[in-house]
């Protein structure tokens, strides 16, 4: 039996590495989903289930029943117009990564523009629940707990993407005021690879900076040096920080969870680790995954910018491929935790193991090259 008069969500983003899993969990869970794709429709159909198929979801089983639809269209400049049949709600899951705007427009384009032309089409059709992806990096330079709630005033941000995601928030916020409108805000911290296969297609951040170490031991590897090459250079931070990492299967079915039950709607959460690996863990994991050893922390004032020849490969950009070693707010997660507890889901835990899992999935893959590039 086809579903075509079930209601639907329309869904934007699909083809990102997160909005890949959040439409597989959601198909896989009965909802009707029509999804804003760029292109013609028939590419964009191939193009799509090449995604999902890794992850165990054929599309066109799918669209057969009714249960997916794909439009035409793209934010911020072309939204369908035309019947859609019964649409309900609205996830946002499309967004521009890019760090600092550069003359293209965005990330304010999409992730600005894009939200109020996505408000403005909710408006025109009377839809009245949003659910919409944003980043746990909202909450720019902030120190002390970070709550799930919006952030006011203005704070300091690091990066354009972060100060984007953080306007949008607010146009939001202006729209969930208004009688009747329920928004719901997802904010995941650093999104790495599936926890069981380290399967991504996202291989910025964490990945380019891996890639990079794998240079480094290529580099310096020599007879001489030893099966663990020793390479001195200076680690810009402490030890004791945290990297923010999640694996994209946990924020997905976290975010399915949520469509799919009202009582957990009209929240912020904060999607992100409740106990992130310390810069030490990663360090371990580096020298043991790479084999090399000599690195230890230093102030990253006496680093960056001042950068031995081993040093330049990891740091000359480093503001670009780790922007959160320095600056890493501790998140509250009590909503989250919340759901989590109530469909018992644990988060997974990321060590040793697990990190060598990214490592695997992603060295095979040629850490992304021959891909579509480095998506950061």
């Amino acid at each position: 039996m086809r579903a075509d008069f079930l209601p639907a969500t329309f869904f934007t983003g699909a083809t990102g590495f997160l909005g890949q899993f959040v439409l597989r969990d959601l198909l896989v869970r009965g909802h009707r989903i029509v999804a804003l794709v760029r292109g013609s429709l028939s590419d964009a159909t191939v193009r799509l289930r090449n995604l999902l198929l890794p992850i165990g979801v054929d599309i066109n089983e799918y669209i057969e029943q009714g249960r997916l639809r794909l439009v035409d269209g793209a934010l911020p400049d072309s939204l369908p117009e035309g019947d859609l049949g019964p649409i309900d709600s609205v996830i946002n899951c499309a967004a521009s990564i890019q760090l600092f705007s550069n003359g293209n427009g965005d990330p304010f384009k999409t992730n600005v523009a894009g939200t109020q032309a996505m408000i403005d089409w909710v408006e025109r059709r009377g839809i009245r629940r949003i659910f919409a992806v944003s980043t746990a990096y909202t909450c720019g330079w902030n120190s002390g707990v970070i709550r799930e709630e919006f952030h006011h005033p203005e704070p300091k941000f690091q990066t354009d993407y972060e100060r984007s995601k953080w306007i949008a928030e607010c146009l939001l916020q202006e729209w969930s005021a208004r009688s009747g409108n329920v928004l719901t805000v997802f904010r995941p911290s650093f999104l790495i690879g599936d926890s069981k296969s380290g399967y991504t297609t996202q291989f910025g951040g964490f990945y380019q900076f891996a890639r990079l170490v794998s240079v480094l031991k290529q580099q310096f590897s020599h007879n001489g040096n030893g099966d663990r090459t020793y390479i001195p250079l200076r680690i810009p931070g402490r030890p004791e920080d945290r990297q923010n990492i999640v694996p994209v299967d946990y924020v997905a079915r976290m975010i399915a969870e949520v469509v799919l039950r009202p009582e957990f709607q009209g929240r912020i959460y904060h999607l992100t680790n409740p106990e992130p690996p310390t810069n030490d863990l990663m360090k371990r994991c580096y020298e043991d995954y790479f084999g090399l050893h000599g690195g230890y922390f230093a102030d990253p004032d006496e680093v960056v910018g001042k950068c031995s020849k081993a040093e330049s490969l990891l740091w000359d950009r480093y503001e670009l491929i780790t922007p959160r070693v320095v600056h890493t707010p501790h998140f509250d997660v009590r909503n989250a935790r919340e759901v989590a507890a109530a469909i018992g889901l644990e988060f997974p835990v990321l060590d040793k193991q697990r990190i060598f899992t990214m490592f695997d999935y992603a060295a095979a893959h040629r850490w992304g090259r021959g891909t579509d590039g480095f998506h950061g």
